[in-house]
């Protein structure tokens, strides 16, 4: 039973320019003996002694031909995580040029993703997609946890997340529904904020509502990465996973 939850020798390909989920993801996934590799638009600081591949999103043949890459010097990919809960600019005042440059970062850049990494663990009738999502991809934010914070209201309150946030979950499943097939799974982790990335009065607003009275630590993060990453969750596609302490139960 113990080794259905191990990543022992797995390679597990990293996606994202997030620094808050991402570091916390890959540092206990190499703790646990995973083989970590870390890719996406620019070098994420922080991260050293992972070895970074530039993916670019500007055009497919561009990202793929950045994928072929990653594959012939790593050889299969076991496990490609999706970790980009990087905030797009603040406000609501966006030009029509922002939007479509952060769609495509954000939404784009995973559909492309999935689709060919998808492929490349249909080949081998083996995978695991784990895409890391903001709990607002299953709940509106409360406007009433930012009282006094226009700073920060204005920064999670950003036009296009939640349609980001809320755009993983479906296409999550609808990519476990095609990949199944292939014996590739396909799940979200929906993360509450970690403890002391936000301002005190925002978490204790936040925990007032939790069921579980604290903020996520990064174990409780990554406990559930190793889940889905391991064998034991071979039979589980298309879920998301709350990691929120009960803040979207209600």
């Amino acid at each position: 039973m113990e080794n259905l939850f191990s990543v022992k020798g797995k390679k597990i390909l990293i996606c994202g320019n997030d620094a808050k989920y991402l570091h916390e993801i890959a540092k206990g996934l190499d703790k646990a003996m995973a083989l970590v590799y870390v890719c996406g638009p620019h070098y994420i600081s922080g991260l050293n002694g992972f070895e970074f591949f530039e993916l670019q999103f500007d055009t497919e043949e561009n990202l793929l031909s950045s994928l072929n890459l990653i594959k012939n010097r790593i050889g299969n990919i076991d496990c490609f995580i999706w970790a980009d809960t990087q905030k797009p600019q603040p406000g609501w005042d966006h030009e029509f040029e922002v939007i479509d440059e952060t769609l495509k970062r954000h939404m784009l850049g995973l559909v492309l993703c999935v689709k060919h990494i998808g492929g490349f663990m249909a080949e081998k009738k083996n995978g695991s997609i784990i895409v890391i999502a903001d709990y607002s991809a299953l709940v509106g934010l409360d406007v009433n946890n930012y009282q006094d914070n226009d700073e920060l209201f204005n920064t999670d309150f950003s036009l296009e997340y939640g349609f980001i946030q809320g755009g993983y979950i479906n296409y999550t499943r609808q990519a476990a529904g095609y990949l199944g097939q292939f014996n590739v799974r396909c799940n979200v982790v929906a993360c509450a904020p970690l403890k002391d990335t936000y301002p005190s009065e925002f978490e204790q607003n936040f925990i007032k509502h939790s069921h579980i009275k604290k903020m996520a630590e990064k174990e409780d993060i990554l406990s559930a990465v190793i889940y889905l990453s391991s064998d034991a969750s071979k039979y589980v596609t298309g879920t998301v996973i709350p990691v929120d302490g009960g803040y979207t139960a209600k």
